[in-house]
């Protein structure tokens, strides 16, 4: 696990598409040097479209622009969408169309200075669809990011020089350590940092998640925090683009609700943050889902910021989300159609393909 902790920095939720997209551009069109970006999904659609153009750009202008694109993801691009990309003097490349492994991280980073992680791809169904959460990043922290994308760009061959960032003063004193997942010596990394958070909690720990497909070792953790008094909530969506993993993790919820652990239901549009709420004093948002994809196999990124400011934030905003989610009982679960008892248990059995 990385433990290089990064104290430099300021940091700004964005909690909607539209702020988030609106917040990219604008960071992205003042490129001076480089950009980097590192993506999942990449729609050819008007969000798409409008952060390509601005790439191509800043390209044309001689900025240095580098592409990193999930082959599996952002299978939709096409030969005409990606020649342009590259015509235009970006370098584009795709990442491993034949792997069982993916790059699921959403990196950008621009010169150095400023850098975005979270749970937004690029795309239009992100805009009005999905309830997502992102970070922008000035500081220290960049660095970090910049090392993760070069680890996967030319096999870590780091041909940028780097600006130092907020050496006006501009950054506040903000602990945030930077963590890949991966193969190798980011394999679990991602997720025993999230096990060694819920190990130390004393008041609560605050998650939302699409995916809540765990292993043992992160519901052993679960367990015995709220067997200690610990205040364990859990929001994952109604619905979801994958149903197979909607299914598994509803075979989750009974066991949760006997260890006393408070399970929401999502009830607006489908939401896709993932973050963690730990006390009053640590936060993490990021890509990593809760399941053996973002745990052990996909190229997962995640920020882990000590800072209150952004806990009392986050806590706002999952104070929010729960106006718009109905809690479980062990009542509904007894009582809930046969046919979804089925379907969590079809769930269950496939939960260590999903």
């Amino acid at each position: 696990m990385q433990n290089n902790i990064t104290l430099n920095n300021n940091i700004r939720l964005l909690l909607s598409g539209h702020e988030t997209f609106s917040a990219i551009k604008n960071a992205l069109s003042h490129a001076e040097r480089f950009i980097n970006l590192e993506y999942f999904s990449f729609h050819d659609d008007e969000t798409g479209n409008a952060i390509k153009n601005i790439l191509m750009e800043r390209s044309r202008k001689g900025v240095t622009v580098r592409m990193i694109l999930d082959s599996a993801g952002s299978w939709r691009l096409s030969k005409r969408f990606k020649r342009e990309l590259k015509d235009s003097g970006i370098n584009l490349q795709m990442f491993m169309p034949f792997t069982i492994h993916r790059d699921h991280r959403k990196i950008i980073t621009v010169d150095g200075i400023t850098g975005f992680l979270g749970g937004f791809n690029i795309g239009d169904v992100y805009l009005k669809q999905w309830r997502d959460t992102h970070l922008k990043i000035k500081g220290d922290a960049v660095h970090e990011l910049e090392r993760i994308f070069f680890s996967m760009w030319n096999k870590g061959h780091h041909d940028s020089e780097l600006f130092r960032p907020c050496i006006d003063g501009s950054c506040d004193d903000v602990p945030v350590r930077i963590i890949a997942g991966g193969t190798g010596k980011e394999f679990r990394a991602v997720a025993d940092e999230y096990v060694r958070i819920i190990n130390s909690a004393k008041k609560r720990i605050w998650i939302t998640t699409p995916y809540f497909v765990p292993d043992k070792k992160f519901l052993n953790a679960l367990h015995m925090a709220a067997l200690n008094g610990v205040d364990v909530r859990i929001i994952i969506p109604s619905w979801s683009n994958h149903p197979l993993v909607s299914w598994a993790s509803q075979s989750y919820i009974d066991s949760l609700l006997r260890h006393g652990i408070k399970i929401f239901i999502y009830r607006d549009r489908f939401i896709h943050a993932k973050t963690l709420i730990a006390d009053s004093h640590v936060a993490s948002v990021g890509t990593a889902n809760l399941d053996a994809l973002s745990f052990e196999i996909n190229y997962e990124v995640q920020a882990f910021v000590y800072s209150t400011r952004l806990v009392r934030e986050l806590e706002d905003v999952f104070i929010q989300d729960l106006s718009n989610c109905t809690e479980e009982t062990k009542e509904k679960r007894i009582n809930r159609p046969f046919i979804s008892k089925i379907k969590s248990g079809i769930g269950r059995l496939l939960s260590s393909y999903l």
